[in-house]
């Protein structure tokens, strides 16, 4: 039992020294009392530290399930907590200081030992943090409108200890003995369990965060979404004249050709962050097709590998959308020119995702080939056909080298 007690006041903090003669030096021991109290709260407010404490055991609060999950896993932390506690001032030795504060605070210290704190003073943290999601939950107690009261930094303080204080006996209610309270001793003890009575409770929390992930990642998906959306408008945005002629489109789509002669030329390009290069599926069979006998094949394989491995999001690969026209007897007579279709294919694709309109789509995607395009005339029939469709689609056609040397001489 003495050993208990005296385990008490090491716990409690900085002061109690027992005499034979209390009755003969209560007056000192009184002062020295509330000396130690004031130097530990003076302690804390300039640490600065409290308001993050407090911070995180709110959000915490509204986080039960990840509480019980964690309980034995985290028990470092519930020891931790429990030495915080601890040394915090209880609300008794608070109302015995005779510390200057101002009503508010005074009714909350009556509320401090008990789970649910019915007084929601607003603090400094709170009103900051106002708009932050994860403390959305926690917020629903505070009245933003009303006026926040102004408080002392050591009023401040008090209300911080206040909430860490309600935490704890909080916590002491929930399932698997994470702390306990001695009423006796007046300290907290975390407990640790080597049998886990409470896989119910934890089966239990482990399905709301399972549920709640689920709707993070859907929430955080869609985010993404929106993030390309808006990268691809200042993108687009950026160019002076986005429906011009003379303006560099924002897409690029390489063909075979291009990515074999001049890999170079492209990585600049999608290093730029200026545009982004989209490859449709046609161009990596192309690849595919001409990596044994091609080196430039297969060290664009191996880029694109990398690339999309590594989530550029200024290079990304097309997969078909619904069913072209397939033209399997041009494929067998002239391939070049069934795979321009192949790639205006998802061109259309592209400008119809991104457009809202048919006027949307004139200079969005510029197909870089690696042909030469100065005598149109010299390619095939079924080739000069497949270019001609790409300009009533008002979608470029240009070698990768004239619009490397466009692009640099634009700056």
């Amino acid at each position: 039992c003495c050993s208990d007690t005296s385990r008490a006041w090491h716990l409690r903090g900085f002061n109690n020294d027992v005499s034979d003669s209390e009755e003969s030096i209560s007056s000192n021991k009184s002062c020295r009392n509330e000396r130690s109290l004031q130097e530990k709260l003076e302690i804390m407010t300039n640490e600065g530290l409290l308001l993050t404490v407090k911070v995180f055991l709110d959000w915490l609060r509204t986080n039960t399930d990840l509480i019980i999950m964690c309980a034995q896993s985290s028990q470092s932390l519930w020891n931790r907590l429990s030495v915080l506690l601890n040394l915090l001032p209880s609300a008794a030795d608070l109302q015995e200081s005779g510390l200057a504060l101002c009503d508010e605070v005074k009714d909350m210290l009556s509320d401090a030992e008990l789970p649910d704190l019915k007084a929601n003073l607003l603090l400094p943290e709170d009103v900051a943090l106002r708009n932050l999601p994860p403390l959305k939950n926690a917020h629903k107690r505070f009245n933003f409108e009303q006026d926040r009261p102004i408080f002392s930094a050591v009023e401040e303080s008090v209300v911080r200890i206040c909430c860490i204080r309600s935490f704890g006996h909080f916590i002491t209610h929930l399932q698997g003995s994470i702390l306990q309270f001695n009423s006796e001793l007046g300290i907290f003890i975390s407990i640790a369990q080597s049998e886990q009575d409470n896989l119910l409770h934890q089966a239990q929390a482990q399905f709301h965060m399972a549920a709640e992930e689920a709707r993070r990642n859907r929430l955080m998906r869609d985010m993404a979404q929106l993030r390309l959306q808006l990268e691809v408008s200042q993108l687009e945005g950026s160019l002076q004249q986005p429906k011009a002629q003379s303006a560099m489109s924002p897409y690029l789509v390489p063909d075979t050709q291009a990515l074999c002669q001049h890999l170079a030329l492209v990585k600049q390009l999608a290093a730029s962050g200026r545009f982004i290069i989209i490859i449709p599926r046609t161009v990596i069979d192309g690849l595919d097709f001409l990596k044994k006998e091609n080196a430039g094949a297969r060290d664009s394989i191996r880029y694109l590998e990398a690339e999309f491995k590594k989530g550029n999001r200024y290079i990304r690969c097309q997969k078909d959308i619904g069913k072209s026209f397939e033209r399997h007897k041009l494929k067998r007579q002239d391939l070049d020119a069934w795979n321009l279709y192949k790639i205006l294919d998802s061109c259309k694709q592209l400008t119809v995702s991104q457009g809202s309109g048919e006027d949307d789509t004139t200079g969005m995607v510029t197909i870089i080939t690696g042909f030469q395009l100065e005598d149109p005339s010299s390619f095939s029939v079924p080739m000069q056909s497949a270019i001609q469709a790409a300009t009533n689609a008002s979608i470029e056609i240009k070698n990768v080298l004239e619009f490397y040397k466009q692009w640099k001489e634009m700056g």
